[in-house]
This record gives structure tokens, C-alpha cells and sequence, in this order.
């Protein structure tokens, strides 16, 4: 069999993980992004290496930091003879919603943190700047990297993006930041999609609706928990009445990253139960 390869940013918890199993089912070796939780990330790497028998490499560090991509690609090159397959940006959060404000692991290195830390109160170009960094820089600085190691036919780009960022769904103002932020993400994606077609390289965005994480957890907890009441309710009024697993989410990546999918490029792809229909 011949050798297949993903990097995954933020491939240890939450979709990031369900992405890296499906991937991991269908034969491919991992690096894998992730931010701070090195207990939780080294759980991981030994659940898909005893369950599917594939290598698994590990990158610590914020996807902000330039130093971060560049560890990316130095254990690709250390690794797998400089060969890649597939790329995955699925690294992300909300602060104050999916992750603390005050959290060191939420703060870019390149902002002030000491005027930040514990405050609080962000100045909105910061938070634009931060978001910006996240989600389209990083997508450029990997995308940039990762064609030069992918070979024509043979390699697939996909990007997870979130509800209200496009036209599919109702704009939500609390979410302007990251949204708009994630919302440069898809128009890149068609634009990578046209510009690499001539290689036949596909790219494409995947869009989850309610997705039952950590995350969605943290997010709800003044709320009480991802089984309260108000979650229910929320939940019931979606089309398909139910959560989605990460598992799920990592199916139609899996597919987007295989032979199957190879005629599919500069599709942003709702996997969200019909949320989008709301």
C-alpha cells in the first residue's frame, strides 16, 4: 500500500480527533497540531497507533506562531521523506466561548499579553488581528508549504469552518470575529480550489452545525452543560433534532481527502443535519 499522509491542526480533541480517527481507518500516517493539553494529546497518539496501526506524530505550539507551521513541515520532511497527501486546518477556537479569555493558550505571542492577561477587555483590533492569525494566515502558511510536498493527482486540502460565516446561514453578531475571520477562510478555499485544479489537487471546506465536544461543554456551562434543558430545546428545533459526533465530521473529510472524492473541489459542504435550512 502506498504511504498516505495528513497533517491535522487541532487534531487531538473534539472534531480535530474524529477527523484524525476516520483519516487514521483509511490508512493514513498523522501529524497532528495541538495547542496545551499534552496529556490529552500523547492519549491520542497511543489510541490510533494500538487501534489502527498507523504513525503518529505529535506537534506542540500555538498555530499563530510561525515556529509552530515550521515544526509542522520539519517533521514531515524528518518523517515521511518530505511526502504529503493530505492537509487539514481545523484548529480554532472562540475565546470566552470554547476557551477563557485570560488563558495564556488563547493569547497570541505576538500581542501585548501582559496588557491583556486577566483583563478581559481586548481591543477589538486585537481580537481581529488574533482571529485573523488562526485561521486565515495559518490557512495561507500551510497551504503555501503543503502544495510544494503534495504530487499532482494525489493530494487534497480541507478547511472546517462554522455556521453564520457565509450565506447559508443567519449571520450571529456575537460572532463576528472569528466568523468573518473563518468566512476568509472559504473564499481562500475556492480560490486555492481554481488555482490548483490545473494539478488536481482539491480543495475544499467542510461546515459541522452542533457537534457534541468539550468545546460545546465549556461553552454551555453556564448554561448547565451540553444536557441542559436549553441545549435540548436548541437542539430540537435543528432539522435533523440530534448532535452530530466528531466521527461524523471526519467521515465527510475522509472522504473529501480520498480518490472518491477527486472531482470535488472549491465546495464549502454543510455536514450539519440540515441546520443550514433553518
Amino acid at each position: 500500500m502506498v504511504s498516505k499522509v495528513a497533517i491535522v491542526t487541532g487534531g487531538t480533541r473534539g472534531i480535530g480527533f474524529g477527523i484524525a480517527q476516520q483519516l487514521a481507518s483509511q490508512g493514513y500516517d498523522l501529524i497532528l497540531g495541538f495547542n496545551s493539553n499534552q496529556e490529552s494529546a500523547s492519549a491520542v497518539k497511543t489510541t490510533l497507533e494500538s487501534n489502527y496501526n498507523r504513525q503518529v506524530y505529535l506537534i506542540k505550539g500555538d498555530v499563530v506562531l510561525e515556529s509552530t507551521i515550521e515544526a509542522i513541515f520539519e517533521c514531515l520532511k524528518n518523517n515521511f521523506h518530505s511526502k504529503l497527501t493530505a492537509f487539514v486546518h481545523n484548529a480554532g477556537l472562540h475565546v470566552g466561548l470554547t476557551t477563557k479569555s485570560e488563558s495564556s493558550g488563547a493569547i497570541s505571542a505576538s500581542l501585548d499579553i501582559n496588557s491583556l492577561l486577566g483583563s478581559g477587555n481586548w481591543n477589538s483590533f486585537d481580537k481581529y488581528d488574533y482571529y485573523q492569525n488562526v485561521y486565515p494566515k495559518c490557512f495561507i502558511r500551510c497551504v503555501e508549504r503543503a502544495i510544494n510536498y503534495m504530487e499532482d493527482g494525489n493530494g487534497y486540502i480541507v478547511a472546517i469552518s462554522s455556521p453564520g460565516c457565509n450565506n447559508t446561514t443567519t449571520p450571529k453578531l456575537s460572532y463576528a470575529l472569528p466568523g468573518q475571520a473563518k468566512a476568509v477562510v472559504e473564499f481562500l478555499a475556492r480560490y486555492y480550489a481554481k488555482a490548483l485544479a490545473s494539478r488536481r489537487i482539491t480543495v475544499n471546506v467542510v461546515i459541522p452545525g452542533f457537534v457534541k465536544t468539550e468545546a460545546w461543554e465549556f461553552a454551555t456551562s453556564e448554561l448547565g452543560g451540553i444536557d441542559s434543558e436549553f441545549m435540548k430545546s436548541k437542539i430540537q428545533n435543528t432539522p435533523m433534532q440530534r448532535w452530530a459526533s466528531p466521527l461524523e465530521i471526519g467521515a465527510a473529510v475522509a472522504f473529501l481527502c480520498s480518490p472518491q472524492a477527486a472531482f470535488i473541489t472549491g465546495v464549502a459542504l454543510p455536514v450539519d443535519g440540515g441546520l443550514h435550512l433553518s
